[in-house]
C-alpha cells in the first residue's frame, strides 16, 4: 500500500458532482423522513460506479488496488470502493449496523479502486474506529470527530504504519491501524504474498550478487550495482507493482551500501 497522491490533483468526475450531488440529496431527504434502513439497492452504481469515476481512480492509483497494489487492469474490471461504507457499517464481527454513510455514497474523496478480493472478501463493510462512540451518525454526520483505524491510502501516508519484511507486511511498532488493516484487509493473504515473493525475491538475488562481488572485481560489479539501481528506481515510480514493499527493502538495503 503507498499513499495516492494524484487522486487529491484530478478534477472531480462530472457524473458525480451532477448526479451524484442529486442522489445524495435524495438519499438524505429519504432519511430525514425517517427511513434510515438502506439496503445496497438504494445506491446507484451506474453513478458511482460510471466508466468516467473508474477511469479517474485508474489514473490515480495507476491501475492498482488502492489496498494490495496489485495491477487491476489485465485481470478484472475492479470495484469501485467506498472507504466508509454505504449501506452500513461494522466495527469488528457483530452484525451490520444501520444506516452506514450514505451520504457519501457518490463523495469523490471516499471513493477509491480496489480489486475484488480485497473489496468483496475482506473489506466488506468493516469500518473500525478507535472510539467506536465517535462514530458520525445523522443528522450532524460530522466525520472529523472519526478516528478510523484502517489506513486510507488517499489521505494517509501508509509508510508511516506499515512496512515489510521480504515479501510479508507488518504493522511498525505494532501499531493499531497497522495491524488492523494488514489482517481486517487481508494484505498478508498467502496468494498475495506469493505473488509479492516472486518480485522480491529476484531484486534480493540480485542485491546479494551484487554486495558479494569484491571490489577487486570494478567493472563487474559497477554493472550489477547499475541493475540493482534499476530496480530501485522503478520501486520510486508509483505505477510499479508491489511498490511500497520495494521502497521498503531498498529503505533497509541501500544501494550506495553495495
Amino acid at each position: 500500500m503507498i499513499h495516492i497522491a494524484r487522486k487529491a490533483t484530478l478534477p472531480v468526475p462530472f457524473v458525480l458532482q451532477n448526479r451524484g450531488t442529486a442522489a445524495t440529496t435524495a438519499l438524505i431527504a429519504r432519511y430525514d423522513n425517517g427511513d434510515d434502513q438502506f439496503s445496497s439497492d438504494d445506491f446507484d452504481s451506474k453513478i458511482y460506479g460510471h466508466e468516467e469515476v473508474k477511469i479517474a481512480l485508474r489514473d490515480a492509483q495507476h491501475d492498482k488496488c488502492c489496498f494490495c497494489e496489485s495491477k487491476i487492469g489485465h485481470i478484472s474490471y475492479g470495484d469501485v470502493e467506498h472507504y466508509r461504507p454505504k449501506a452500513g457499517w461494522v466495527q469488528d464481527n457483530e452484525a451490520m449496523t444501520k444506516p452506514g454513510y450514505y451520504w457519501l455514497s457518490y463523495d469523490w474523496n471516499n471513493l477509491l479502486l480496489c480489486c475484488q478480493i480485497c473489496n468483496q472478501r475482506h473489506k466488506k463493510n468493516y469500518f473500525p474506529l478507535r472510539i467506536a462512540a465517535n462514530r458520525a451518525t445523522p443528522p450532524a454526520r460530522d466525520i472529523s470527530i472519526e478516528e478510523p483505524l484502517f489506513i486510507n491510502p488517499a489521505v494517509d501516508d501508509p509508510k508511516e504504519y506499515i512496512t515489510f519484511y521480504d515479501e510479508v507486511p507488518v504493522a511498525i511498532d505494532n501499531n493499531d491501524r497497522g495491524v488492523i488493516t494488514i489482517n481486517k484487509l487481508g494484505l498478508n493473504r498467502e496468494k498475495l504474498n506469493d505473488q509479492r515473493r516472486k518480485t522480491i525475491a529476484m531484486i534480493k538475488d540480485l542485491y546479494d550478487i551484487a554486495r558479494d562481488i569484491p571490489e577487486t572485481s570494478a567493472s563487474l560489479k559497477e554493472r550489477a550495482k547499475s541493475c540493482v539501481s534499476k530496480y530501485y528506481q522503478e520501486g520510486l515510480l508509483d505505477e510499479t507493482e508491489y511498490a511500497g514493499m520495494i521502497r521498503a527493502f531498498f529503505n533497509a538495503n541501500p544501494v550506495d551500501a553495495l
